[in-house]
């Protein structure tokens, strides 16, 4: 009889203890969410702020060069100028891409992080990390065939 009890002691300790641990899973997933939450947003605001920087750079840009159009110089001194203004709006697109490409891994990392919380996924995530390591090689590969034109430009 004793046997008996200490087994269903034994049992009874272990479902208890099951429930407890599980018990805080689904605050430990509402933790998750919301860091993904918070991250996806910080990124977001993020690419509003470059968003605007790019454009206000752009129009500061513009203004200049319509100065130059109708500031009194050479032809020569003022096709310079325009030349200068042009490779700056270019080195700004180009960063601006740089910029795009890098907040877009980090979106997908996120997203990673969000879709392969459960160690049980392991398989899964390794092939998703595969395919995201691949992607960030064409995407430097574009980066650095981007600053190849850049620089053939400015020369």
């Amino acid at each position: 009889m004793k046997q008996f009890n200490s087994r269903l002691a034994i049992i009874g300790l272990s479902i208890g203890l099951f429930f407890i641990s599980h018990s805080a899973t689904p605050a430990d997933a509402q933790l998750r969410d919301y860091r993904f939450r918070q991250n996806l947003e910080q990124l977001q605001q993020q690419q509003q702020i470059d968003q605007l920087q790019h454009e206000q750079q752009q129009n500061q840009l513009q203004q200049r060069l319509d100065q130059i159009q109708h500031e009194p110089m050479g032809q020569i001194q003022r096709q310079q100028q325009s030349n200068d203004l042009q490779h700056q709006t270019d080195q700004f697109q180009l960063e601006r891409q740089q910029n795009q490409l890098r907040e877009e891994q980090q979106l997908n990392q996120l997203r990673e992080q969000q879709r392969f919380n459960q160690p049980e996924r392991q398989q899964q995530l390794d092939q998703f990390r595969s395919e995201q390591q691949l992607q960030e090689l064409q995407q430097q590969q574009q980066i650095d065939q981007l600053r190849e034109q850049q620089q053939k430009m400015s020369h």
